[in-house]
């Protein structure tokens, strides 16, 4: 019964309650750094009010940021690739989404860990409650507890995939005169330093490269 007790105040020590994810806007940043018919910037995409994920994404060593580019000329350019640092890596919008996903299914652990317990406990009881007794109702009140937070977690994990799936960067034709702007997912060993990186796009004259620099995440 100690035994028990003592797992589930782990685990619910560990896990806490469910984040519901609070909807944020992609961040506006005007194009800074001039190149040869393209301007580019790069800024934090802010987390708003979703600290959990954040700090997920702080722990996985994980960038989110805003790419910003401005076609400047009166031709259309196409944006070949991103060339990131030895050491960094680019995400996809699912890979990054799986590393600050809240874990929703541990959630159920609340009253699976009692049910199961209470499958082989004694159904008879000195003068309180049989043990058989006191474990159904603590799968009750586990049910009562993580079903809903693991039906929270599974629905914040999915609105927050679709915003990065939804605002992700991608390479492509940006026609004269036309700006974008989408999220970027970075691994790097230290998530807190300046990245440089470069935007490589073709024009009539052949390949170039906007330099640029993607600033570290802000600490907690």
């Amino acid at each position: 019964m100690k035994t028990l007790i003592c797992a589930l105040l782990l685990i619910a020590g560990g896990l806490g309650c469910a984040r519901i994810y609070r909807p944020v806007i992609l961040a506006m940043p005007a194009a800074a750094a001039q190149g040869e018919k393209l301007a580019g910037q790069v800024v934090l995409q802010p987390w708003g009010d979703n600290s959990r994920y954040e700090r997920k994404a702080l722990h996985a060593n994980l960038r989110v940021v805003v790419l910003a580019l401005e076609n400047t000329s009166a031709v259309d350019l196409e944006i070949l690739r991103l060339d990131l640092p030895e050491g960094a890596t680019a995400l996809p919008s699912e890979a990054a989404a799986k590393l600050v996903k809240q874990q929703s299914l541990a959630y159920l652990l609340y009253p699976l860990l009692p049910g199961l317990a209470g499958l082989g406990a004694s159904d008879k009881g000195g003068f309180g409650l049989s043990d058989q007794a006191l474990f159904q109702g603590f799968a009750i009140l586990g049910a009562c507890i993580g079903i809903p937070n693991a039906i929270i977690a599974t629905r914040s994990n999915r609105r927050l995939a679709a915003f990065f799936r939804d605002q992700a960067w991608s390479p492509g034709n940006l026609g004269a005169g036309r700006a974008q702007r989408g999220l970027l997912f970075v691994r790097s060993p230290d998530p807190y330093a300046p990245l440089p990186l470069a935007v490589v796009y073709r024009d009539d004259g052949g390949e170039r490269r906007l330099a640029l620099v993607a600033p570290g995440a802000r600490p907690l």
